[in-house]
């Protein structure tokens, strides 16, 4: 296969082909979580109409076009509970989700595709995984830890740093994110995603002909290097 394809090409086919299965199962959740709240929502008597004109209406200091009191207070907190739902960005969130995952998919996949190239054994890989593992955990923490405080230095930063920001930025999206800063986000996302790539792809066309060398970070270094 390698005689016949440019192993940039078999990279990108492996990448794309699981990010392709990934989309579909995100696509059965989604509709999944849709189907879900609109039958919670028959249910408890709340549509999502009438939540986001509750909360207009509560915005704007009056009562018309709010729900009927008596009908949210019989459907109790889970009323409340799906009304706070169905006040969330789920345009934006959708469109941010999707352009996050692209970009953090390409990133981390790249990396690993590399990796998977270069070791012959699981036990060699632990040098390369074990880093961006960790900042991956970190992400999560970050999240976490952003979740009372999205405005805050933690979160500003973790969603900034590209390794990270796929898992923090979509913690603060529901408590409006200020656009310059999604759009910041997304160029250093996608710009070190590129990068990743680049790098990937020289280390791939190597690693796939060094079988049986355990590499080093070193000797990958002196793989970018090869013409």
């Amino acid at each position: 296969m390698v005689s016949s394809v440019k192993p940039f090409q078999l990279m990108m086919g492996k990448i794309v082909g699981i990010a392709l299965v990934g989309f579909v199962q995100l696509a059965i959740w989604g509709l999944m979580l849709v189907f879900i709240l609109l039958g919670a929502g028959m249910l408890f008597g709340v549509s999502m109409a009438e939540a986001q004109q509750a909360s207009l209406s509560t915005q704007m200091g009056g009562v018309s076009g709010a729900m009927d009191p008596a009908a949210l207070a019989s459907a109790g907190e889970a009323g409340e509970l799906l009304v706070t739902l169905f006040n969330l960005p789920f345009i934006e969130m959708g469109v941010l989700f999707v352009l996050y995952f692209i970009g953090g998919y390409l990133l981390y996949a790249s990396f690993f595709a590399a990796v998977g190239a270069s070791v012959n054994e699981q036990e060699d890989s632990s040098q390369f995984v074990m880093p961006v593992v960790l900042i991956m955990i970190f992400g999560l923490y970050a999240a976490m830890g952003s979740v009372n405080n999205t405005n805050g230095p933690l979160a500003f930063w973790a969603s900034m740093f590209p390794l990270t920001s796929p898992i923090v930025m979509m913690v603060r999206v529901p408590f409006s994110v200020p656009l310059w800063q999604e759009i910041l986000s997304l160029v250093l996302l996608y710009a070190t995603a590129l990068a990743f790539v680049w790098f990937s792809a020289r280390i791939y066309r190597v690693g796939i002909l060094m079988y049986g060398k355990k590499p080093s970070v070193k000797e990958m270094i002196k793989w970018l290097r090869y013409k």
